[in-house]
């Protein structure tokens, strides 16, 4: 999304705004303790949660999301990018570390075993 929208030079078509409600169960019926609405595109890019497992989603809890970045929508998209890419070559090289490397050796040309 991000990348579609510094190519198409569209930052004032989209905004992506959270709410978060918090309820709490009284005998029969649901009460409104608080609410929490947030933009994604206030956020700090760089503090945002990837999941890997989970689709690559990112993820927060709405009331937590901080709410401090100051620049534009499509400084907000190029912030996001270079943390994703950041992330993207982090979880690459841990998991070619962890489950490629050492299984390297069984599956060599040459290898007796």
């Amino acid at each position: 999304m991000c990348a579609i929208m510094i190519d198409n030079k569209e930052f004032d078509k989209l905004s992506i705004n959270y709410f978060e409600i918090d309820w709490l169960l009284e005998k029969d019926k649901l009460i409104c303790k608080d609410a929490h609405f947030v933009s994604l595109f206030k956020s700090i890019p760089e503090n945002l949660y990837i999941n890997w497992a989970a689709a690559m989603q990112i993820q927060f809890h709405v009331c937590n999301l901080n709410q401090d970045f100051k620049g534009t929508i499509k400084e907000w998209a190029k912030n996001y990018l270079k943390h994703f890419v950041a992330q993207v070559y982090r979880r690459s090289n841990y998991m070619i570390e962890k489950y490629a490397k050492p299984f390297e050796k069984y599956i060599k040309r040459g290898s007796k075993n």
